[in-house]
């Protein structure tokens, strides 16, 4: 009896026992809040949507050397305000400096030679070039006396040829080296030829440009910021090379500094909808979906392929949009720029 009816029993209480328990422990369907709730516009049906980033005041600016080199010392990094001139990196000068010093030796030589020559003659040269001139005047009466009896000797026939040959040869000679100092002396006295001057101007002027370009040369080691901004982005640091050639990653990117600004894509398809004066709005992704009051600014007038991606699945790679940009108005919350936005437009 026991055998034919307590088992049955016993297997029964156990499939009992187990259903209860499964529906003890089956979790319950419940709904719950969303952690990214989607973004819902106040500007009724008829809207137009798009993607928009935050961007600074002005277009981002890509900072590149125009000189390549070892980077020295940077200046600035990311999030620091910065104002137009302001030292951003250095390139290693060294090079620069040792010829800028070469150029500026070649100038002051230049240079004091040009001031030599305005000042002409020295008091000093004048005795010594007049005294050549006495000696050189006094060897030449001798020789023209001694010349003036061989000619008369010769008539007699008291002197040979060659001595009268001699005689007139010397003669000659000490002629020619009187005009020399003669001509030497004056020379000195007139002073510095106006040609000279220039010539040596000129020389200055040369030897100024050379040290001027090499200072030209240094002063772009040192690569500044061409506006007040925000420095957004920094990827050089000290020691790494820095290639003058145009880089997919600028070594310093700035913005303007502003109201930050949205730059929105419109599909082609609804761009024909878009107009400047309809209201805008935008929502920062996110958990907060506080609403962002937007302002017209412009309309990028061509459509160009799109190159920013949500990630749906249903999106569409192969689609052409138009860029609107609008103004953030008023006070908004925590925006960085480069963050997306969900903009909803008035169509």
């Amino acid at each position: 009896m026991l055998i034919k009816f307590g088992i049955p029993l016993i297997a029964a209480i156990a499939v009992g026992f187990g259903i209860a328990t499964l529906s003890h422990l089956t979790p319950k369907e419940q709904l719950s809040a969303a952690l990214n709730p989607p973004s819902l516009t106040t500007l009724g049906a008829n809207t137009i949507s798009g993607l928009g980033e935050v961007q600074m005041a002005g277009e981002p600016i890509a900072i590149a050397t125009p000189i390549s080199g070892i980077v020295s010392r940077v200046h600035v990094i990311p999030g620091q305000m910065v104002s137009k001139g302001d030292a951003l990196f250095t390139l290693d000068d060294r090079a620069l400096r040792a010829e800028l010093h070469n150029r500026t030796a070649t100038l002051a030589t230049a240079t004091a030679k040009l001031l030599k020559l305005k000042a002409g003659t020295r008091p000093e040269d004048l005795p010594p070039a007049r005294a050549r001139v006495a000696a050189a005047t006094a060897t030449f009466k001798r020789n023209e006396d001694v010349w003036n009896r061989a000619k008369r000797l010769i008539e007699q026939r008291a002197l040979s040829e060659e001595e009268h040959i001699t005689r007139k040869y010397a003669y000659d000679q000490s002629n020619a080296e009187m005009a020399q100092a003669t001509a030497d002396l004056a020379k000195l006295e007139a002073g510095t030829w106006c040609h000279d001057i220039e010539i040596a101007e000129y020389e200055v002027a040369s030897a100024k440009s050379s040290a001027d370009q090499v200072q030209v040369d240094l002063d772009r080691l040192v690569v500044q910021a061409p506006v007040d901004g925000l420095v957004l982005h920094v990827d050089v640091r000290q020691g790494e090379f820095a290639e003058s050639t145009r880089t997919e990653n600028p070594l310093v990117q700035l913005g303007v500094h502003g109201p930050l600004r949205v730059r929105v894509q419109v599909d082609e398809e609804d761009a024909s909808r878009v107009s400047p004066n309809a209201r805008a709005e935008g929502f920062v992704r996110g958990r907060d979906r506080t609403s962002i009051e937007l302002r017209f600014v412009r309309i990028d007038p061509r459509i160009v392929p799109k190159k920013s991606l949500t990630g749906g699945t249903t999106e569409r790679v192969d689609t052409r949009v138009l860029f609107i940009v609008y103004e953030i108005v008023g006070a908004t919350p925590q925006i960085y720029a480069g963050q997306k936005l969900d903009v909803f437009m008035e169509g």
